[in-house]
């Protein structure tokens, strides 16, 4: 049976699943929102905490949503997925404030490294003086999807024997944006990716950037009730992830 897409359907083999699916529901929440919920740890702690004790936060709610129940609490008809969990961690870091002792509990290394994250993320991970820690969950949210939509992308043009799109795509669309500079022209690309002429060049940026789309607006669309929120959260990924930082 094909493991469920939906963040909903996660939750509800997270709830009900096999040992199995429960490890691959979780393993699929925290690759989404470990990035996330640092960035919302680290703005939340507004320099009064270690980026380490940012760290050791996150991985205790983890533990706290396998251990203490918190997903159970998860309800699709309350709102949406990320809601409900930037809410429940806010209330996890009040409470873990509160407590006078809090007894680390997570595994030996964590389920969320910053050192990795850092990796992954760079600059995009820190927090903005300007915004506040659910901005921030959001905006690493959206930049980690399209993360995640860019690595399909470029194994599905892999399998299909069409790297050249996703090289195209990359060059002419990602690099340029996060970087700050001007896209290179096509008869460049063309020369850099053997393609035959400016205009061919034109054509498969044009393609790559339509697939792309599409699969944002799949994976997004999942998790909305229409098609018009799906089609304005696609705008606001890509606003959010084609920008340096």
């Amino acid at each position: 049976m094909r493991f469920p897409t939906t963040q909903w359907q996660i939750v509800e083999h997270l709830k009900d699943g096999s040992d199995e699916d429960r490890r691959r529901a979780l393993g699929d929440i925290i690759n989404l929102y470990g990035a996330p919920l640092m960035a919302f740890a680290l703005r939340h702690s507004h320099g009064t905490r270690t980026t380490e004790d940012c760290e050791d936060s996150v991985n205790d709610f983890f533990v706290r949503c396998i251990e203490g129940g918190i997903l159970a609490h998860a309800d699709k008809a309350r709102g949406r997925f990320r809601s409900f969990l930037v809410t429940s961690f806010r209330y996890f870091l009040l409470n873990e404030r509160r407590s006078k002792q809090t007894q680390r509990r997570h595994p030996s290394g964590g389920f969320v490294s910053l050192a990795t994250l850092r990796e992954e993320m760079g600059a995009a991970l820190e927090p903005r003086s300007n915004e506040t820690p659910e901005d921030a969950f959001h905006r690493v949210l959206r930049r980690a999807q399209f993360d995640r939509v860019l690595a399909e992308f470029d194994s599905r043009c892999r399998a299909a024997g069409n790297d050249v799109m996703f090289r195209m795509f990359l060059l002419r669309d990602v690099r340029p944006a996060r970087e700050g500079v001007p896209p290179p022209a096509y008869a460049g690309l063309a020369g850099t990716l053997g393609l035959a002429s400016e205009n061919a060049a034109n054509k498969v940026a044009l393609a790559a950037r339509e697939e792309f789309r599409q699969l944002l607006f799949d994976a997004v669309g999942r998790d909305c009730t229409t098609s018009e929120e799906a089609r304005a959260e696609c705008e606001q990924i890509l606003a959010t992830a084609l920008t340096q930082g």
